[in-house]
């Protein structure tokens, strides 16, 4: 019996400690998602996010300067979409990024599919 609840213990702990990391959000999934919320916002505020287009914009994570230069990664298929959207978040600011994605490039999806994606490099 006292092995049985060591093993129904052992098992909830193991359940509960793997439920736990799974909603646990790293430095960088809140980093992203915070920088996403910007960019989203900023398509927005251009009127470019109920385009029915999405375009992947890549940015390059620095802590040294918290501007960020845009560039398309994916085109959503209209050069004068692209343009409007890269230059709307031309300059934006966000707060430096874990040292994880320091130096690294992420790309959001961004336009009427906002958020469906992020991505860095490895």
């Amino acid at each position: 019996m006292k092995t049985q609840l060591t093993s129904l213990a052992a098992g909830a702990l193991l359940s509960a400690l793997s439920l736990s990391t799974a909603f646990a959000a790293t430095a960088s999934d809140r980093w992203i998602a915070d920088a996403r919320a910007v960019l989203q916002a900023r398509v927005a505020d251009a009127g470019l996010a109920d385009d029915g287009k999405t375009v992947a914009i890549r940015l390059k994570a620095t802590a040294d300067d918290k501007r960020y230069a845009p560039a398309v990664a994916r085109s959503s298929g209209s050069a004068d979409f692209d343009l409007a959207v890269r230059d709307a978040l031309s300059g934006v600011k966000l707060p430096a990024p874990p040292i994880e994605l320091n130096g690294r490039g992420v790309t959001f999806t961004l336009g009427e599919t906002a958020g469906a994606s992020a991505t860095g490099d490895h």
